[in-house]
């Protein structure tokens, strides 16, 4: 299920990339992408909903919400180890992360409409 969630989402990325972008932040918002839907399809659960969003000369918002209230986790990662790098990833590559909640466990916002996804979305903006 991961590879395949992370190959639409990196396919979704593609379709919605502002054309301003370049293509080394293409490169990297596709890693990203892959980590984030990875750790959400693993760790959060669904729905799992990728997102992306040019703001101008700040770079590119990339997100994904899942279905988890759980924050991203640090993990040490053994040198050898195949996974468990994809926070540190976002980390070191991303101008800036984060994690934001639905305001309620039920995912609405106003009491009266659902929002996106509930759980969390987790963030990241790449320079241009």
């Amino acid at each position: 299920m991961e590879p395949a969630a992370a190959r639409l989402a990196r396919r979704f990325l593609e379709e919605h990339w502002c054309v301003a972008c370049s293509s080394a932040s293409l490169d990297r918002a596709r890693l990203l992408v892959s980590e984030l839907v990875s750790n959400a399809v693993r760790h959060g659960g669904a729905p799992v909903t990728p997102a992306v969003d040019c703001v101008g000369a700040e770079g590119v918002l990339v997100a994904v919400s899942d279905g988890s209230r759980d924050f991203p986790i640090f993990r040490r990662v053994q040198a050898r180890a195949e996974g468990g790098r994809g926070v540190h990833l976002v980390d070191s590559l991303s101008a800036e992360w984060g994690v934001e909640f639905d305001p309620r466990p039920d995912g609405r916002q106003d009491g009266a409409t659902p929002a996106v996804a509930p759980g969390k979305t987790v963030w990241c903006r790449l320079t241009v």
